[in-house]
């Protein structure tokens, strides 16, 4: 009796160890998600700025100074926005009035997709509980060691695994 216990045994933990083989093997490269890029406190206190001036600047009507602080990536230099572009922005900031706003989210990925999210209001939040808003999307790049803020449109949105 005591033989068949020992057998059973001996099988069971057999099987436990064959089960269990290659389980802590590392993960294969290349597949879930890339790592985000490492910032500094310097970094996204200076990305907060970029996009707290700006926001300001619109929502004090000074929408020339705001669009003075926007950016293209084309290839590997950063340009001032081109006057299309910047007649574009002027249009659509001056379409609505900006009570305030707010800014949700931030996340660095990689030095030319990174990503920082506002809201801004476009009902008073004084006299409604909860006011209209519209969402604005920044895409701000890191060029040789300095922070250049970006709006989010077609030609700004990374193909980064994140996004996906």
């Amino acid at each position: 009796m005591k033989c068949k216990y020992l057998v059973l045994i001996a099988g069971v933990l057999v099987l436990l160890m064959t089960a269990c083989k290659g389980k802590n093997e590392a993960p294969k490269q290349g597949f879930g998600l890339e790592p985000q890029m490492t910032v500094s406190v310097f970094d996204t206190t200076t990305v907060q700025q970029y996009t707290k001036e700006f926001l300001d600047l619109v929502m004090h009507e000074q929408i020339d100074d705001a669009i003075s602080r926007l950016y293209e990536l084309d290839g590997d230099q950063v340009k001032p926005l081109p006057d299309e572009q910047k007649a574009a922005c002027r249009f659509w900031l001056n379409t609505y009035n900006i009570y305030g706003y707010r800014i949700t989210d931030f996340t660095f990925y990689k030095e030319t997709d990174s990503e920082v999210k506002a809201e801004l209001f476009i009902e008073d939040p004084a006299t409604k509980e909860d006011p209209a808003r519209i969402s604005l999307t920044f895409r701000p790049v890191r060029h040789n060691g300095a922070w250049f803020l970006r709006l989010a449109n077609s030609g700004t949105q990374e193909k980064s695994e994140l996004h996906n």
